[in-house]
């Protein structure tokens, strides 16, 4: 199995890499600038800020390690403005900038960026984001004809469905990659519009200026702790259980998150290379260790918001952003070693009150105080019911 791992543009994250890759899994890294003119899948609040200039030696450096470097252009939205004289005028700016710098390949959620690139930059790989809600096989074919080289599959639409992936393999010779350790709710109902909201908070000419509030996140946090059984019907991939994958036909692993510290993203990479991890698996799912807008930027960061009449404000922001702090929830990652081989077939189909298998599960799994339960609902409650009556005003 090969793997897309993230960058934090920190570079002993890069010595980091290379010391725990022995066996040289790690074929491609990925990130994007906090802030650019198409956007990505993270709002730049919750990014470390870095320089081009220093992006272009990190690069480098990448390079002089053998590693691929994938840019990402995952905007769901650009509001029109690639149609636009302008807006293509800043669109070919941007990437004849990652042609200068050696990009070796790039990622979108746009068709018509797709067949942009595809035309007049044929010499980079292009990638296809699971923000495209690639779920039927005729959407695969419709990306790889238009010259996809790789699609990231949606998980918590087909990382459990493996009959699907088994047909998908039948049916495309583009690269397979699914993402290990996203840890999203089972058939999100919100995911697209949690795409949309990420990616206008990471471009540059956007009124909202790099911020948004993850209420996504907040929903999610809350609709988990009232049902725990939701931990375990989640996306993610155990680094035992990579082989099964490996022989479905899936080519590529995507770890995330590239918000995350160089000794976290350093120890969830090691335990997928590794293929194994002792201990709590919500260790490996960036998805709940609490990075937010109070943990990544500064005080002169938060003045800016504060100062804007026409924004947010930023006292409320920190306020509501301490309910996204890390959960203290255990998952015993060894009390799931036979869950992948006893995973009913159909789930897809199923109802999940008529199965029980992830029922089963929680409760031989999962451990959360009851106290800490009640008292987080209770908080994350007061943060919805204030949003829904004034807002960050």
């Amino acid at each position: 199995m090969e793997f897309s791992v993230p960058t934090n543009w920190d570079d002993e994250l890069l010595s980091a890499l290379k010391s725990i890759d022995t066996k040289s899994l790690i074929k491609e890294v990925y990130g994007k600038l906090a802030l650019d003119y198409i956007g990505g899948g993270r709002g730049a609040t919750t990014l470390s800020s870095v320089s081009r200039q220093k992006a272009k030696q990190h690069i480098k450096k990448l390079h002089s390690q053998g590693y691929r470097f994938n840019y990402l252009l995952n905007s769901l939205c650009m509001d029109n403005l690639e149609f636009t004289r302008q807006g293509q005028k800043n669109i070919r700016r941007l990437l004849d900038w990652l042609v200068r710098v050696e990009v070796d390949a790039v990622t979108v959620a746009n068709p018509y960026l797709m067949m942009f690139i595809k035309r007049n930059y044929p010499h980079l790989s292009v990638s296809v984001s699971t923000w495209t809600d690639v779920d039927s096989l005729n959407r695969a074919r419709f990306w790889e004809d238009l010259g996809a080289d790789k699609i990231t599959f949606p998980g918590p639409v087909f990382n459990r469905n493996f009959n699907f992936l088994k047909q998908l393999r039948k049916s495309i010779k583009c690269k397979i990659q699914l993402i290990a350790n996203n840890a999203c709710l089972s058939n999100c109902p919100t995911s697209i519009n949690h795409g949309l909201a990420n990616c206008h908070a990471s471009q540059s000419w956007h009124k909202c200026k790099g911020y948004a509030l993850d209420y996504h996140i907040i929903m999610c946090q809350a609709r988990r702790l009232r049902d725990p059984v939701n931990f375990i019907r989640s996306d993610w991939i155990r680094p035992e259980d990579i082989h099964f994958y490996e022989e479905l036909g899936v080519d590529m692993l995507k770890l995330v998150d590239r918000r995350m510290p160089t000794v976290t993203i350093s120890k969830i990479s090691k335990a997928y290379l590794d293929g194994t991890y002792m201990g709590n698996l919500m260790d490996l799912l960036p998805a709940f260790h609490g990075k937010t807008f109070n943990a990544h930027k500064g005080w002169v960061y938060k003045l800016f918001y504060m100062g804007d009449p026409f924004s947010m404000n930023v006292l409320k922001m920190i306020k509501y952003s301490k309910v996204l702090s890390k959960l203290e929830v255990y998952i015993d990652n060894q009390k799931l070693d036979s869950f992948i081989n006893n995973f009913p077939p159909g789930c897809d189909i199923a109802s999940c009150n008529t199965c029980g298998y992830c029922q089963r599960v929680t409760e031989e799994a999962v451990r959360i105080d009851e106290d800490y339960r009640k008292k987080l609902i209770a908080q994350i409650d007061t943060v919805i019911n204030n949003l829904l009556k004034d807002g960050l005003s």
